[in-house]
């Protein structure tokens, strides 16, 4: 009899135990809940959920924002799918950048839940770009024109901010440590803007007609030597004004790209280039819609040339590259620049 009644306390002891360890996980999760709401920093996880099963069906990156506005497509060139920039007659965008793109959104996380008052997206530069707004919005969709990603971006000196173009509710993220993302209101950085990979050491001579005062050669015998001003015959104040001239079109970094065709202006300034070898480069000058590009042509002079002349021209030939002012004055200064006062008559 004793033994059963000391089996029955041990059961009663043992079922409040089990009694009290419920209802104490229960207001734990009640007051976790609790805090959560009234807490913001407790927002936590990532801004795309789920992206690294589904990005691999992305077929479209469409960037818009007040700077820049441009489309990324996947195509088909020959046997291959290759992304290029839609809005830049389909130049080749990076696989670098890619990468970075993808890397940057799957890390991508919450860290605060802001506000969901519209009359504070300004403050936190997630306004609609699409109505003016400083905001930037990147989506991403697959083949079917489904959207894998959608969200505006703001990035402000006190954080970046996230928002659904289709709601009002803001939160502050964070990018990861070794996977930010790529510069998305700067389009060139997209692209690999190189328009001559010819070395330095290969010219031999750079004939210059700059936009003002009279042309001029710079030309050197051999690699190891100095450029000089061969015409006219006039001495040089800095070597190094002279060589950065006569090597500037080897090392131009464009701000923009079109197709070759779809840019037509004045040619205000013109310089040939011809290597040791004896490729001539032929680059043009041209202003359109107020703003300098160059156009490239590579030719050879004899027929053992032709396949280097080629190389050059299936990288350059088929585009316009904008330049920056600082290209322009750079690649044709005036001869002035060079020997103050001897600009002289055309």
């Amino acid at each position: 009899m004793t033994t059963q009644l000391a089996e029955r306390r041990k059961k009663r002891t043992l079922m409040m135990f089990l009694i009290a360890g419920a209802l104490v996980a229960t207001a734990a999760v009640t007051t976790a809940i609790e805090q959560r709401s009234l807490r913001p920093d407790q927002m936590s996880g990532p801004v795309v959920p789920g992206l690294s099963q589904t990005i691999s069906g992305a077929e479209r990156i469409t960037i818009t924002s007040s700077e820049a506005s441009y489309r990324i497509e996947r195509i088909q060139r020959g046997e291959e799918r290759v992304w290029v920039m839609r809005d830049r007659g389909d130049f080749p965008v990076t696989a670098v950048r890619l990468g970075q793109h993808t890397d940057g959104l799957e890390e991508l996380r919450f860290t605060r839940r802001m506000t969901s008052d519209a009359s504070k997206h300004e403050r936190l530069g997630v306004t609609d770009p699409r109505q003016g707004g400083r905001g930037l919005l990147l989506q991403v969709e697959d083949g079917r024109g489904a959207l894998l990603v959608n969200i505006i971006l703001g990035v402000e000196p006190s954080g970046t901010y996230v928002r659904r173009p289709d709601g009002d509710q803001v939160w502050a993220a964070r990018e990861g440590e070794d996977a930010a993302l790529p510069p998305l209101r700067d389009v060139s950085a997209w692209l690999e803007l190189r328009p001559l990979a010819v070395e330095p050491a290969r010219l031999a001579r750079v004939e210059i007609v700059p936009p003002q005062g009279r042309g001029y050669v710079l030309a050197r015998e051999a690699p190891d030597q100095a450029w000089r001003l061969v015409q006219p015959a006039l001495a040089t104040l800095a070597q190094s004004n002279v060589t950065s001239t006569a090597e500037r079109l080897t090392a131009l970094s464009p701000t923009d790209v079109q197709l070759a065709p779809a840019i037509q202006g004045d040619v205000i300034a013109r310089v040939r280039a011809t290597t040791f070898d004896g490729v001539l480069i032929d680059a043009e000058l041209i202003t359109s819609e107020g703003r300098t590009w160059v156009k490239l042509a590579a030719r050879a002079d004899s027929p053992e040339l032709e396949a280097a002349a080629m190389q050059i021209n299936s990288r350059s030939s088929d585009w316009a590259f904008a330049l920056s002012d600082r290209d322009v004055e750079a690649l044709a200064p005036p001869l002035s620049a060079l020997i103050p006062g001897a600009s002289g008559p055309q």
